[in-house]
């Protein structure tokens, strides 16, 4: 049974009582990202003055790409590549349901510019749009494809947004943008833009046509349908080796031994499509009739994938240790907990405002427990604790005292007196442990650290339906504490 509470949209928040289907724009979750994907095709199917602007913005960033790399210059690529990264203001990636993975990180970046600038493609200009890039690109795929469109189109999709709250009366406010590519300068610069804040966090809107489940630009569909359908074609006309005669006397190709001949490589189909430009064209103009097709608009609720443990504990490695990635490890601890706790709690909130919006905490939430760990907290041990405060910290280094202190100080007696601290890794837990106790004697709350080795246990626990499992693991890290 999946106990996820029901996320609040950003129409809810805003208070419009507006279907989907009646609006432009995709409504988002207003805490959370949703499982979809930007397809820059999506937009092209618009066909209108702005998404047409889209387009050129677009075919000119690579072509500045493109030059800089058949000329040599890296240190144009490393700045049209290094800016690249998950933009935050737009709600769509890691979520409860499908993940996009952890969006473009400073890792992926320097791994983006060696594929871009080892590619017998983007050096001889063949690539000249988009979907070149998603298809000649080693280690491009439709997710990376999701992120670069959003990061070179995020001041049109300002633009979008500008335009859908005049229109519906949201209010916005002036915020720090950072990370949009500039046409007139051709660089990322930062700047500040009238945009929707939801307890301050600023959001991009989407146009409802441009986003999917899963985008038709994709390497796996161009080989597997037009690719490979070629050579079928082509192999029973010759008649060889790979094809066979039926009883009926029909010809048929041996589809495993097609693609073991022709394997999906990048350098594969970059030499088809080179020496058959025509399948490449058949297929993007297949891409814009797919995205012109009616019925297109993605269904935002569909029933959630409830992820494994393996999948979280796989996107968590994946997550590195430091500020660039911060946000993303954020949202993974959101989500986990909200699956890891289940009816234990409500009310989930991620950079809740207090004390006049000075300050934030990282995740929030209700305590609903009637007989777990968090119920035992109030009725065996006399903690109040009608909120549990959790703070995330995605160091690369060992947590010291500013670390407890500050969620120490977001305990008190009205929000409760106990704290969660999720971090990557404790080297000294005798120390740490030290820390949580002076805490706990100073009569300021009663805190827990758990590790990405904890957290992990935690997730195995859920999966394998131990309820009362997970609340013997906390609270023998709780007896340990007050002991």
């Amino acid at each position: 049974m999946n106990n996820t509470p029901s996320p609040q949209t950003f129409t809810e928040y805003f208070g419009l009582k507006i279907e989907q289907e009646k609006l432009e724009f995709v409504d988002i979750y207003a805490r959370r990202d949703i499982p979809l994907f930007l397809d820059p095709y999506g937009i092209s199917a618009m066909n209108t003055p702005w998404a047409k602007q889209c387009e050129r913005h677009i075919a000119e960033y690579f072509q500045i790409l493109i030059e800089a790399i058949q000329n040599g210059d890296r240190r144009t690529v490393t700045k049209l590549l290094d800016a690249l990264h998950e933009v935050n203001e737009i709600a769509l990636g890691f979520s409860e349901n499908e993940p996009r993975g952890r969006g473009i990180g400073p890792q992926q970046a320097k791994l983006l510019q060696e594929a871009f600038e080892n590619s017998d493609a983007a050096k001889s200009g063949d690539i000249r749009d988009i979907a070149d890039c998603a298809l000649l690109i080693p280690s491009i795929n439709r997710d990376k494809i999701s992120d670069i469109t959003a990061n070179i189109l995020k001041r049109d999709l300002i633009e979008f947004t500008q335009q859908q709250c005049r229109k519906y009366k949201i209010p916005m406010r002036r915020v720090a943008v950072d990370n949009a590519f500039d046409f007139e300068l051709y660089q990322f610069q930062s700047f500040h833009a009238e945009l929707p804040v939801i307890e301050g966090r600023a959001k991009i809107l989407l146009p409802i046509t441009s986003v999917r489940r899963s985008p038709e630009l994709d390497k796996y569909k161009y080989y597997k349908n037009f690719i490979l359908e070629f050579l079928k074609a082509e192999h029973l006309h010759a008649g060889d080796s790979l094809s066979h005669v039926l009883k009926n006397g029909r010809l048929k190709i041996d589809v495993r031994a097609l693609k073991n001949r022709y394997p999906m490589t990048a350098d594969f189909i970059h030499k088809f499509s080179k020496e058959n430009p025509q399948i490449l064209e058949k297929y993007k103009i297949a891409l814009k009739r797919s995205a012109k097709k009616p019925g297109t608009k993605v269904a935002l609720h569909a029933p959630p994938k409830v992820l494994s443990s393996s999948e979280r504990i796989r996107i968590l490695t994946d997550i590195n240790p430091g500020n660039r990635d911060a946000s993303n490890y954020h949202k993974l601890i959101f989500n986990s907990l909200i699956h890891i706790l289940g009816k234990r709690v409500s009310n989930p909130l991620m950079e809740k405002e207090i004390n006049e919006k000075r300050k934030r905490i990282d995740i929030v939430f209700d305590n609903k427990d009637k007989e777990g760990f968090f119920a035992q907290l109030n009725e065996f041990h006399g903690i109040h604790c009608p909120k549990i405060i959790i703070e995330c910290k995605n160091y690369g280094r060992e947590l010291g005292n500013p670390e407890v202190d500050q969620l120490a100080g977001r305990l008190n007696k009205r929000r409760g007196l106990f704290g969660m601290l999720f971090c990557r890794s404790i080297e000294d837990k005798k120390l740490l442990q030290q820390r949580l106790r002076d805490i706990m004697h100073d009569d300021k709350g009663y805190i827990l650290a758990f590790d990405d080795s904890e957290l992990s246990i935690l997730l195995k626990l859920k999966d394998a339906n131990k309820e009362a499992e997970i609340d013997d693991f906390i609270a023998h890290k709780f007896d340990k504490l007050i002991m």
